[in-house]
């Protein structure tokens, strides 16, 4: 590397320690990683994977190679290159793939690599990843080169770790402490944002549950505080373990839980409610020598054209009311009250 290059490159590492370090999210910090990579030492491709040093698991990964986007830790295997870089805590420089102790790895040979290095990324003294760079053409990789890859490796792992950091002060934000499902704050970001859509024209039907716990305050004076709180783990549970990813379940305060249901009109959504009623109530509760059934009363409507989140609340609760008004321990829809003329 001569005078103009060094420059230049020192130029774009000081540039790159400042993009790196803006927050965004980790799969895109990630992926930006690679690229830059790429960019500074010109190899065929790079990879990026993440790892618990202490369980040797591999977490996450990103790659700039088409091929193997889906499936980077296909080919990580015990006693491979990554698992040598995050042992040794040191970069691994393989000029020649053929005469190394890693010719016969499939991920190489099917990858067509003939040279490659990888450094690890080491933060508070812990491997959280191993930094790749790949060449399908022989290559003898200069010393610079390798410092080069170990700077982007040092400002990868503040990066990653301040990513981290971020998204744990977030989900704590977003998450209800006692039983692990959302708060309301996140669930009405959901809503406004789904209500604006639909009233924008999108075509979608979605519906929100408005859960309720049956005669929750006698269980309170009858058992103690600490034996409610169980009891609204057990709920939140029961209400995650019976929807789907693209779902939102949240404590809306005390015993009162709400559950958006993406992509389900109010019939369907009332099966779902029915189902998640018969899981609660399914078996009775044992708290020491505590034991009883816990019901709930469920209201269900429909997020339509027109409606505002207050309107959406507002026929949830009075459709809930009714279920109550029925004997609770049942479901009951909002368009069985608010005819549509």
């Amino acid at each position: 590397m001569d005078k103009e290059q060094f420059k230049r490159v020192l130029k774009a590492l000081v540039k790159i320690s400042q993009d790196i370090n803006t927050l965004k999210p980790l799969d895109l910090l990630l992926e930006q990683i690679v690229k830059l990579a790429d960019k500074l030492l010109s190899t065929s491709y790079s990879s990026l994977i993440l790892v618990d040093e202490e369980t040797m698991q591999w977490t996450r990964g990103a790659t700039t190679d088409p091929l193997h986007k889906e499936n980077i830790h296909k080919y990580v295997r015990e006693r491979g290159a990554t698992y040598t870089i995050v042992k040794t805590r040191k970069p691994l420089i393989v000029n020649d793939v053929k005469q190394s102790e890693f010719g016969d790895h499939p991920f190489l040979k099917e990858s067509g690599v003939l040279s490659f290095m990888g450094v690890p990324i080491v933060h508070s003294d812990k491997v959280v990843g191993v930094l790749y760079t790949f060449s399908r053409k022989p290559r003898i990789f200069a010393p610079e080169e390798v410092e080069i890859l170990k700077f982007l490796a040092e400002q990868a792992a503040v990066a990653i770790n301040n990513v981290k950091l971020y998204e744990k002060i977030r989900e704590k934000s977003i998450r209800d402490e006692l039983t692990g499902l959302f708060n309301y704050i996140y669930l009405r970001s959901v809503l406004e944002r789904e209500l604006e859509k639909i009233n924008k024209g999108l075509e979608k039907t979605s519906s929100l549950l408005y859960v309720d716990l049956d005669d929750f305050s006698e269980i309170n004076q009858h058992y103690g505080v600490k034996v409610g709180d169980e009891v609204l783990k057990y709920v939140g549970f029961v209400i995650a373990s019976n929807i789907r990813k693209v779902d939102v379940a949240a404590r809306y305060g005390g015993d009162e839980f709400l559950v958006y249901l993406d992509g389900i009109d109010e019939y369907e959504a009332k099966l779902h409610a029915e189902k998640i009623l018969n899981k609660i109530r399914l078996e009775p509760l044992q708290f020491g020598n505590v034991r009883f059934i816990v019901t709930a009363s469920i209201g269900v409507t429909q997020l339509k054209k027109g409606k505002d989140l207050d309107t959406l609340m507002k026929e949830a609760d009075f459709a809930l009311l009714e279920a109550k008004r029925r004997g609770k321990n049942c479901v009951e829809l909002a368009s069985s009250l608010f005819r549509e003329e």
